[in-house]
């Protein structure tokens, strides 16, 4: 039982998280996706399904109540003998099962638990490629008699734009059959709320939903009336006092999926069902797929082909060191949570984006460069073709539509030349360069056109201080207004500027040496000296680097503040970026952990911002001492212990991984931190919060990128 806690433990070899009892501070999750089709599974059962987009293309209906967990796909197990019945998860019924065990692995989730003389263990994933998902239930008769149980699926289909607020409206458009040739019932819907040329609310779900199985379907059920019955609830609904389903499908009732299967076993006797959920773009589609997957030998090579797709994908650099909580996250849990959640659901518990932003998928992408580097080339294609002609770029974009908000983050658009030149020095993929990218408005350009473009309109956002301007925001989104009137200035943009002119200074005065070449380098470098002249003039203060200055010129992040006297950004990029020369650099880093450094990770600033502020944007409305405001903001924390590495200050860097280090977090006070212990969270509340040390937001965070690449290249020295 490696790193136990009172909730759970790893597997030996650290590939599957394994919880031991339901009642976790948190929903524990797991984050399935196989690029296209994604699942989220809580320990207790709880969780969703979708198809390209967790809000746009929604497949079942799911509530984000994190406290009472009770939303999910479920199957009830019933005893015919005496109609008692239970859950093969732990919700919805909650009974106390002997032996409970949630085991939470690489594209796969299984549940084990024995009760009332039956052993179950449900294994649910996601198909390697295609979009649906499976789940293997095995029922083992540990009695010394003769058992008649039914087994008894649960989902409501939601079939489209998720929140489902509008419940009573969208139930009208959906219709369910049942379709015994393949022991499925099928379900369509005649509404879309993404729009098209012909108006709003007139587009077709363009898809074909289906739940099939294994064995013959003794009764179904496609309505929530018939099934939960009038002021019952999923803990012990109508239907499973029933000895059959109503066999109700339609267009008529409030949608839903459920089959009983009878299972017979003898004393000793095993029998394993399947059960195949997906959303195909044919009804011919629907029926390859249950063919396929609809037995047990398709399912369990199926699930054999996610574990293998896994093995693969996270196989590339191992390190060995004599930290094995290093060694997991390293090898195993970071590359998991960046690619099935990051890069590919785009959505977990905390949140559901679907949706891809231009800076934070184009971060994560830099997983790939040590695994599968062709992917994020591919990764930094597709978000060039989201960069407008004048060099501005899609804050973000959603999947299936590819509508987005153009943004005057002023950020953004510089992350496509930066992870571009962590590409090149891995790969030195020159022909990059030149590949062709079509602008979002049309036309089109060299890949390093694309680059160039974003550097010049940066390049023209600069205050008479020779400063650049914030906008409405940099890399901190909650500085919403700070720059709205474009007049604010951003420190830290002034370092990630500097590094990345330097940097696409030497790619094309080096590596592409032409004439016109050669000038440009040289135009860039003189911006640069230029550039960090008047950072360290305007935004040097004493012992530290200030954040920002507002629109009417107010000082952030300085000494002189009540709140935010301190901004973590602005130290750690000083010494990343060059910037500082060595005594700044390092007096910069030694305030930052006076002031910032917890047990938990560097916060972010100092102190919280307790009363909202107009002219700075939401981050003063956050509750102090949680997330950017005052918050452990985990992208943010990574970047410490890259700059003190970059120092030489080793012990330092690695105290301050611990300190982010899930397994670690959690060894500390699990009870405290509540969160996962194997993926990172987006936030761990800061010493201004009453709930110090409480981790939230897990799973969908660019952190877990960064905070592999950081540990491979900086701390292992793998260049």
């Amino acid at each position: 039982m490696r790193f136990a806690t009172s909730y759970g433990h790893f597997r030996d070899d650290g590939r599957e998280y394994v919880i031991t009892r339901p009642d976790t501070p948190q929903p524990w999750v797991n984050v399935i996706s196989n690029g296209d089709y994604g699942m989220v599974l809580s320990q207790a059962g709880g969780g969703f399904s979708w198809r390209s987009h967790s809000n746009m293309n929604r497949l079942t209906r799911w509530t984000q109540d994190l406290i009472k967990d009770e939303q999910g796909r479920f199957i009830y197990l019933r005893d015919e003998a005496d109609g008692e019945f239970w859950s093969a998860t732990w919700q919805p019924t909650q009974h106390a099962a002997e032996d409970f065990k949630c085991r939470h692995g690489l594209g796969y989730t299984t549940f084990e638990q024995t009760h009332r003389g039956i052993a179950s263990s449900l294994t649910m994933f996601a198909a390697r490629t295609d979009a649906c998902e499976i789940w293997l239930l095995t029922l083992t008769n540990t009695s010394d008699r003769s058992r008649t149980l039914t087994a008894t699926t649960y989902l409501e289909w939601n079939l489209g734009a998720a929140p489902d607020n509008h419940r009573e409206f969208h139930k009208l458009f959906i219709e369910t059959t049942f379709d015994p040739a393949v022991r499925s019932l099928i379900a369509t819907k005649r509404l879309w709320e993404v729009p098209t040329d012909r108006g709003h609310w007139n587009t077709d779900w363009p898809y074909v939903a289906f739940l099939g199985c294994s064995d013959s379907v003794a009764s179904f059920e496609g309505d929530k009336s018939a099934f939960v019955g009038r002021h019952r609830g999923m803990h012990r609904p109508f239907a499973m006092e029933q000895t059959a389903l109503g066999n109700h499908s339609g267009r008529y009732g409030d949608a839903i999926g459920s089959l009983r299967v009878p299972v017979e076993l003898a004393p000793g006797a095993s029998h394993t069902v399947v059960f195949v959920l997906g959303a195909a773009d044919t009804q011919d589609q629907a029926r390859t797929w249950l063919q396929s997957y609809g037995n047990v030998d398709g399912a369990k090579a199926a699930l054999q082909d996610v574990e293998t797709g896994w093995n693969d994908r996270l196989a590339g650099a191992t390190v060995e060191t004599p930290d094995p909580a290093f060694d997991t996250m390293v090898n195993v849990w970071l590359r998991y949570q960046a690619i099935s959640c990051h890069l590919w659901a785009k959505a977990a518990y905390f949140q559901q984006s679907g949706a891809l932003g231009f800076r934070d998928q184009l971060q994560t992408s830099q997983i790939w460069l040590p695994l599968d580097p062709p992917r994020m080339r591919e990764q930094l294609v597709l978000h060039a073709r989201h960069q407008y002609q004048a060099g501005n770029v899609l804050h973000w974009w959603h999947p299936l539509t590819d509508e987005g908000h153009a943004t005057d983050m002023t950020d953004d658009l510089l992350w496509l030349p930066f992870m571009t030149t962590a590409y090149l020095k891995e790969t030195l993929d020159w022909g990059l360069l030149d590949e062709v990218v079509p602008y979002v408005d049309g036309e089109s350009g060299t890949y390093r056109e694309h680059c160039e473009r974003a550097i010049a309109l940066v390049l023209s956002r600069f205050s008479p201080r020779g400063l650049p301007l914030i906008g409405a925001g940099d890399w901190c989104d909650g500085f919403s207004a700070v720059g709205i009137d474009w007049k604010g200035e951003s420190i830290w943009l002034g370092h990630f500027l500097y590094k990345l002119l330097v940097d696409w200074a030497e790619i094309i005065g080096e590596r592409l040496p032409t004439n016109t070449d050669k000038l440009l380098a040289t135009e860039w470098l003189d911006r640069a000296a230029g550039l960090r002249a008047a950072v360290n003039e305007h935004g040097w203060e004493h012992d530290r680097y200030i954040c920002a200055t507002t629109d009417d010129g107010s000082l952030m992040g300085s000494a002189t503040n009540t709140d935010n006297q301190i901004y973590l950004n602005s130290q750690t990029w000083s010494v990343l970026s060059g910037i500082a020369d060595e005594f700044r650099a390092r007096t910069a880093m030694s305030t930052a952990h006076r002031l910032l450094e917890t047990p938990n990770g560097m916060q972010l600033l100092w102190p919280a911002y307790h009363t909202p502020d107009r002219g700075i944007g939401y981050i003063t409305r956050y509750s102090p001492g949680s997330r950017e405001n005052g918050g452990v903001y985990m992208h943010a924390a990574t970047w410490a212990i890259m700059a003190n590495a970059q120092l030489g200050n080793t012990v330092a860097a690695y105290r301050l991984f611990n300190q982010l280090n899930p397994i670690s977090s959690a060894n500390r006070d699990m009870e405290r931190y509540a969160a996962e212990p194997y993926v990172l969270p987006g936030n761990i509340d800061g010493t201004d919060s009453p709930n110090v040390g409480r981790a939230g937001w897990t799973w969908y965070t660019g952190a877990a990128g960064w905070l592999h690449t950081i540990a491979l290249n900086t701390i292992c020295g793998l260049q």
